[in-house]
């Protein structure tokens, strides 16, 4: 919600608040009211409307934080601004009777302590309706995000169809599928093809999950990898560390297979396969780091079309996480790595139930 849209709710509230004072004088008066006190309640709004402002600037500061945190530090904010108001209030009352030459009330600071009583309740209902607008936006945002983080999603596994299932490792893929068929290998050959089967059925699933545990991610790398090992008629060596406990964590659909794609291409087979990489998850600081490094290169500069998939990761991390998340990519002595931080379960799965 932008300021204008605040102004003049929170105009809209101190107006309300104002017809009712004057009804309560009016009231009090026999209906009618007299100028002081109209010039009175006219002002009250003007100080409410400041600190209003300031409340609100406050819920917005603290929103990234969980309500009951957000709250234990609201809540003496609360208490001064209804001070301020109270106190505020009744010099404002007692200067309009003295201008139009009535006598002070004389009770300034019992005044203050009712004009409490009465404002905390004017500020406690701003302060929810503030709160439910803040809810309101950060709902709108996030279905935003998750609505960018899908079509991230859809266009990396488009992008990772592009670039891997092209006519020639399809060629590659089904004549080694026939070889095996043709030599009576017939168990390896239905492995596969469950297992590019598997791989196809991961990138064009229609299904509008951004998120999948990490098992599943890293089951989708080794379907790649039995497709690759057609491909160049050997295994590539790849050694994959991922502890059970983490089995279950949240990672984003494809996102390593581009990495140990880029690892491949760039340092196992110009290596003619002496060279390794290697795929580790780790906990770091309550959060999921995940790993991707071979033992290809030395330094350098960055492989040429690492940088396309590189910022391919990134832009999907952010999509999804902001800044909770970040990758860092290099060179060191025995090759390239890359490095991803991520929230360790911090959103909710979605439904990842694969068809059978």
């Amino acid at each position: 919600m932008d300021r204008r849209q605040v102004f003049l709710i929170t105009l809209g509230l101190w107006l309300g608040t104002m017809a009712a004072f004057a009804s309560i004088g009016a009231a009090s008066a026999s209906g009618m009211l007299h100028p002081w006190y109209l010039c009175y309640v006219a002002g009250v709004p003007v100080s409410g409307i400041l600190l209003s402002l300031v409340l609100q600037a406050g819920i917005r500061r603290l929103e990234t934080r969980s309500l009951t945190a957000r709250w234990i530090r609201l809540i003496p904010l609360l208490l001064v601004i209804v001070v301020i108001q109270a106190a505020i209030d009744q010099w404002f009352y007692e200067l309009m009777r003295e201008v139009f030459g009535r006598k002070p009330t004389g009770e300034y600071m019992r005044a203050v302590a009712l004009n409490v009583a009465v404002y905390i309740w004017v500020f406690v209902i701003q302060a929810l309706i503030f709160e439910l607008i803040a809810a309101m936006d950060r709902a709108a945002r996030n279905a935003r995000n998750a609505e960018d983080a899908r079509e991230a999603a859809r266009a990396a596994q488009i992008e990772a169809l592009r670039n891997e299932l092209n006519p020639h490792m399809l060629f590659n893929t089904f004549n080694g599928l026939s070889s095996l068929v043709l030599s009576g290998r017939n168990a390896e050959a239905e492995m596969l093809l469950e297992r590019l089967s598997t791989y196809m059925r991961a990138c064009l699933d229609g299904a509008d999950a951004a998120l999948v545990t990490l098992a599943e991610e890293i089951e989708l790398v080794e379907a790649y990898l039995a497709i690759e090992s057609v491909r160049f008629a050997s295994t590539p060596d790849v050694r994959i560390d991922c502890p059970d406990d983490l089995a279950e964590a949240a990672v984003p659909r494809l996102i390593l297979q581009p990495l140990v794609e880029n690892a491949l291409k760039y340092a196992v087979h110009p290596s003619r396969g002496a060279a390794s990489v290697t795929v580790r998850a780790a906990r770091d600081s309550g959060r999921l780091r995940l790993t991707v490094e071979d033992t290809g290169t030395g330094a350098g500069a960055v492989p040429p079309g690492t940088g396309r998939g590189l910022s391919i990761v990134s832009r999907r991390l952010e999509t999804l996480f902001g800044a909770d998340a970040s990758v860092n990519a290099g060179r060191d002595e025995s090759g390239f790595r890359v490095d991803m931080l991520l929230p360790l379960n911090a959103v909710a799965l979605e439904s990842t139930a694969r068809p059978h």
